[in-house]
């Protein structure tokens, strides 16, 4: 059987691939920007890092760009009044096909053919957006080819180059590198290049890990063998991942790159032997037990030591200095276990610390906000812990978890009570929510499963003689689903009302440790190393290793030359990648004795395959000669039309760029035109980070100011010198090469929907039962089998939503009989149940849409170019609140032409300042607001309800600006304080009793009933203003307007703060009399002081003379005795 599995692999499978010959992929190094006006500096083919941990060690942008940007005088570079910086690092990407002569031949091939890669970089926002606003980036690359130094010919060695761009606040970042499509196909490759702020400088400037010791020879240290442990991070924003359990050793395993490169270090923390009654330890070990990593901050737990180091992240806007040696946390506690939270929540990362010894049943949880550490011990209203309200003093805490869904974090508590005096051994499930609440009570045996369905947990249900052992669980806040482990698996998806067992585990196995994908998929590996993996939504789980499929999987592997020798590796770890797929770290010797770290892809579903073909039976056909495998998926294939345009709900800014065009046969670019790349993308991300702001021109995008210096008069201008080739430094900066396109030519599903207010999204799906040949050759075959193969009557559809409290699924079935189809109409649709509005990207729920095709779970395969891929299912993470991307800005140009059309007059600002706009304070003030996207480049006047208020403010200047508190917002803007005269502003020729009004007397304002008139009535800040010059006061006001409670069309709370400078305020009646006052008493001076000079016009002269002479001699006798003298009338 195995070896007829394996023969069939080769004819319906992916075999050894097209030929057996080796394949190439792509290759990512980073690449010190170097010397740009040195020829030589650029990146060598024989180092694969430049480097210590593979990661972006250097965080401070680069000077060396200016040289070369000045000398651009005749290209579309403002280089007079912009100053140009750039990026620590280049992208430096090669094409590795197997050996070094092999590579090299190759990488001349695809420069010929034009085969030049593309890198489409993804940069993760951080957990707590301060510097930017919560935003979906990406930017496509085009790579510049670029010889390698030294060489005197273009047959040289090369390698693709592009800049590596770093945004502030960002450490996470993802590099895809696509083939052009021309010349060899070359499949697309993922890279994770983060930040690594574990890197310290020596004063002799050398970089160093500081965290511990770099081994450079892992066979020292690390043995084959030894028992795998799980990887604790921060989904998706931890730059660098530590591995602990290395026996015997505080050692760890640290990447900043997933894992393509790996580097073993010795700890620098102290051994201590702390055990004690209240602390009592069987046994010391110096292993490294439990480790999580967070976006700044690493946790590593040794005994019952936990310790922290904090790197050194200037991109992140830390609250607290980086660290120079491990701290240690809780120094009177008890550690017995850290227990990691996966997903950040409103800002925040968190895990959780279970006591031990003397403090067993205590339980606190640690909150991480911009590095600041905050722990708080988990208790009840009534100040009892967990173990205190189940009045149990035989009682331990398991593990814990949380759920952020509802915009409402809820602590989940697994206990177990030990036996005791009249009671047995069990486990509970509390849910604490300022109070604890029970969970239901777990079985005592483990109930016998079915076949194809969950197992639910009934009074009457059949058991096991298994005693139930439970060891863990984890939260899945996208389905809303809680995974619970032991010696089997469980899950709940109502907070453990009711229990869920799974199906197919074997019931003589220990789970050790479980991973979430996140995506649908999860894996587990049991105390004997054995692998499993299962779907959200399945009942059935299956193990992966050891299976049949695994050996077919094995063996094609070993003809490939890949993974031949098995006895000489062990498995550290498994996780999930930042695309979803499953990744096994492994520890292997080669034959002389050298030790490694790699990284092996787990193609779960071609593993799957190879099991499905050992229970199908090959059937062979006497009509023709032929014979095949007979169907069991429901459907032939599938297809997903009638999509929108992805950006509407993946809510992805894009950017598009290229390198300076180069007059050289073969397009070779220099350093010089590389560091111009630079320098040019870096000026982007510059004017990206602007046009965040608050006041804002829909159509003046980042790519729009860029050039706007140029682009009114020079475009043909620019365009004609560069397709001419006419430069003085032997490249072209192009215009076009910049672009920001709204919407992609290209329609495909998105990887993730935000959906606002009682929004939808739909998109049809068709399922083929297969051709009329097809099904007259399967005939046969399919007489023993199920007849629901290939039938349209059979083929269904089902749609389920994570929470129908939030989300409304709805499909539509209809038959193409002349296409053998069936097509489904599918629609969600945001159900208005978001709690409040928020502001663009904050606070966002997280469901999932799964699409189900009836009897399909591990019977579909499909090949596609990555490989082979179940089908069948299809999950699609939906996001609802306030989209990202989505801002309220300040329509000043529509401001100041409605202004002066109300007034008949248009006002110039005397002293204009820059994003200020400045009106007279006789006049109506007439707002315009727009809400603009930014990711699909569409605004729109906004005419919804909102408050406007006033809420800080200064006199004379923008640095005298002072904010208000609470109480005197309520003071000068709302309408139950307009008896005390503390007013700023009031409506225009609006009646006061039609006007709608907040509950703190607010005024509600629209985009039609916005006339403002200013009062500064006396007791407002504004309304006792003295005088500082001849000129009347002038003063800038600090004003918010929020759509937040009045516009309910909308999840997003437009909160919008922006600075006026408004003129000619008058003054009240004591300065007007003081005022005139004065001026009398000058005029009266003035008046006195002609008379008394026409009276004695001539003594007073004689008398200022006198003096003066008296203060010269003064003067002369001073200087000549060099003796400070006492000042004389003259002076």
């Amino acid at each position: 059987m195995y070896l007829n599995i394996l023969v069939l692999s080769f004819l319906f499978g992916s075999g050894l691939g097209k030929d057996a010959r080796e394949e190439c992929e792509w290759a990512v190094s980073l690449c010190n920007i170097g010397d740009p006006l040195n020829p030589s500096s650029t990146c060598v083919f024989e180092g694969p890092l430049s480097t210590l941990s593979g990661g972006m060690e250097e965080q401070q942008f680069s000077t060396k760009v200016k040289a070369v940007i000045k000398t651009l005088t005749n290209q579309p570079v403002n280089t007079k009044t912009e100053h140009y910086l750039g990026f620590p690092y280049y992208l430096r990407i090669d094409l590795l096909c197997g050996s070094k002569e092999s590579s090299k031949h190759a990488i001349q091939e695809a420069l010929l053919t034009g085969n030049s890669p593309n890198v489409v970089l993804t940069i993760q926002e951080p957990v707590n957006p301060t510097h930017l606003k919560p935003q979906r980036l990406q930017i496509i690359l085009s790579t510049a080819p670029l010889l390698d130094i030294p060489c005197d010919s273009e047959l040289c060695q090369l390698g693709w180059y592009a800049p590596m761009p770093i945004l502030n606040g960002s450490v996470v970042y993802r590099a895809q590198v696509l083939s052009s499509g021309l010349g060899q196909h070359v499949p697309e490759r993922s890279y994770a290049v983060n930040v690594n702020g574990y890197v310290s400088t020596t004063a002799k400037g050398n970089t160093e890990i500081s965290i511990g010791l770099k081994i450079p020879a892992l066979e020292d240290i690390m043995v084959l063998g030894s028992p795998s442990r799980p990887l604790w991070a921060v989904v998706g924003h931890a730059p660098v991942l530590i591995l602990p359990g290395i026996p015997g050793f505080k050692a760890v395993l640290m990447t900043a790159t997933e894992f393509q490169h790996t580097f073993l270090f010795e700890l620098g923390i102290e051994s201590c032997w702390l055990g004690s009654l209240k602390c009592p330890q069987m046994e010391f070990s110096s292993m490294i037990l439990e480790a999580f990593s967070t976006e700044s901050s690493l946790f590593i737990r040794q005994n019952q030591l936990l310790h922290r180091f904090v790197g050194n992240f200037s991109l992140l806007p830390l609250r607290v200095p980086p660290s120079e040696t491990w701290s240690q946390v809780l120094r009177s506690m008890c550690v017995s276990r850290m227990v990691p939270v996966f997903f950040s929540y409103y800002g925040s990362e968190y895990f959780y610390i279970l006591g031990g010894g003397g403090q067993k049943g205590t339980l606190y949880r640690a909150q991480i906000y911009d590095g600041d550490l905050t722990i708080t011990q988990l208790l009840d209203y009534k100040g009892r812990t967990a173990c205190e309200f189940m009045r149990r003093k035989a009682c331990q805490v398991l593990w814990a978890d949380q759920d952020p869904s509802h915009n409402h974090l809820t602590d989940l508590v697994l206990l177990e009570m030990l036996p005791g005096r009249r009671r047995a051994h069990s486990y509970q499930l509390l849910i604490l929510d300022e109070n604890f609440l029970l969970g239901d009570t777990f079985p005592k045996y483990i109930p016998k499963g079915g076949e194809s369905l969950f197992t639910m947990v009934t009074k009457t249900q059949e058991n096991t003689t298994v005693t139930l052992q439970l060891s863990g669980m984890v939260f899945n806040p996208k389905s809303g689903i809680l995974y619970i482990w032991g010696n089997t698996l469980l899950c709940s998806q109502d907070l453990g009302k009711t229990y869920l067992f799974f199906n197919g585990y074997t019931l003589d196995q220990t789970i050790k440790y479980f991973t979430l994908s996140y995506h649908g998929e999860f894996t587990f590996v049991t105390e004997t190393e054995e692998l499993w993996w299962g779907q959200e939504g399945v009942a059935q789980v299956t193990r992966v290793r050891p299976s049949v499929g695994w050996k077919v999987f094995s063996s094609l592997q070993a003809l490939k030359g890949y993974r031949s020798d098995s006895s000489k590796h062990s498995l550290l770890t498994v996780f999930y990648d930042w695309d979803k797929q499953l990744q096994e770290v492994i520890y292997k010797v080669d034959s002389k004795g050298r030790g490694s770290v790699v990284k092996w892809l787990l193609p779960v579903a071609e593993i799957l395959s190879y099991n499905h073909l050992s229970t199908s039976i090959v059937h062979h056909s006497e009509a023709i000669s032929a014979f095949s495998i007979p169907m069991t998926c429901p459907f032939f294939w599938d297809q997903i039309t009638h999509l929108p345009h992805p950006e509407r709900y993946n809510r992805i800014q894009l950017y598009v760029t290229r390198p300076p065009l180069v007059h050289t046969p073969m397009d070779l670019q220099t350093t010089a035109s590389l560091a111009t790349y630079q320098g040019l993308l870096q000026h982007l991300f510059v004017l990206h980070s602007e046009y965040l702001m608050d006041i804002g021109n829909a159509s003046q995008n980042p790519i729009w100011r860029m050039w706007k210096h140029k682009v009114k008069i020079y475009t043909d201008y620019f365009f004609f010198m560069a397709s001419n080739g006419v430069s003085s430094t032997g490249f072209n900066v192009e215009m076009g090469g910049y672009s920001m396109p709204y919407l992609s030519s290209e329609i495909s599903f998105p990887d993730s929907v935000y959906l606002d207010c009682f929004s939808t999204f739909s998109f049809s799906i068709s399922f083929n039962c297969g051709s009329p040949i097809h099904r007259s050759m399967e005939k046969e075959s399919r007489a023993g089998l199920r007849s629901k193969v290939s039938d349209m009557n059979n083929i269904w559809l089902s749609a389920e939503v994570s929470d129908d409290n939030y989300l409304h699924a709805s499909i539509t079935r209809s038959l193409e009989y002349n296409r053998w189809t069936v097509k489904y109409k599918v629609t969600v649709t945001d159900r208005g149940a978001f709690p409040g509005q928020t502001l663009a990207g904050v606070g966002l729920l997280s469901f999932s849409l799964l699409l189900r095709v009836i009897n399909s779970e591990l019977q579909c395969f499909q090949q596609k170019d990555q490989g082979t891929a179940l089908n069948g299912l299809l999950r699609v993470p939906i996001y609802i609140g306030c989209p990202p991307g989505k801002r309220l800005a300040f329509d000043i140009s529509t401001t100041l032409k409605q202004t002066a059309h109300i007034n008949k007059r248009y006002y110039d600002c005397p002293k204009p300042k820059a994003n200020i706009p400045c009106f007279h304070f006789e006049h109506l003030f007439h707002p315009a607001f727009l809400i603009q996207d930014i990711v699909t480049g569409e605004s729109w006047k906004f005419f919804e309800s909102y408050t406007f208020k006033v809420i800080g403010g200064g006199a004379y200047s923008k640095d005298n600006i002072i904010f208000y508190t609470p109480g005197e917002v309520l003071k000068y803007n709302s309408l139950n304080y307009s008896s005390q005269n503390t007013l700023i502003w009031d409506f225009e020729g609006m009646d006061k009793i039609k006007v709608n009004v907040t509950e703190e007397g607010f005024m509600v304002m629209d985009g039609t009933t916005n006339k403002i008139r200013w009062l500064c009535q006396q007791k407002s800040p504004c309304g006792n203003m003295p005088f500082l010059s001849m000129q009347p006061p002038e003063f800038f006001f600090v004003v918010e307007v929020s759509n937040k409670g009045t516009d309910s069309s909308t999840y997003c709370d437009y909160a919008l703060q922006i600075i006026l400078n408004v003129h000619g305020i008058p003054v009240d009646h004591y300065h007007r009399l003081s005022r005139l006052l004065l001026t009398l008493a000058v005029i009266i001076l003035v008046i006195f002081s002609i008379a008394m000079y026409k009276l004695y016009g001539s003594d007073m002269k004689n008398l200022l003379m006198a003096a003066y002479q008296t203060c010269k001699l003064g003067s002369h006798m001073d200087h000549d005795s060099n003796v400070s003298m006492a000042p004389g009338i003259g002076n």
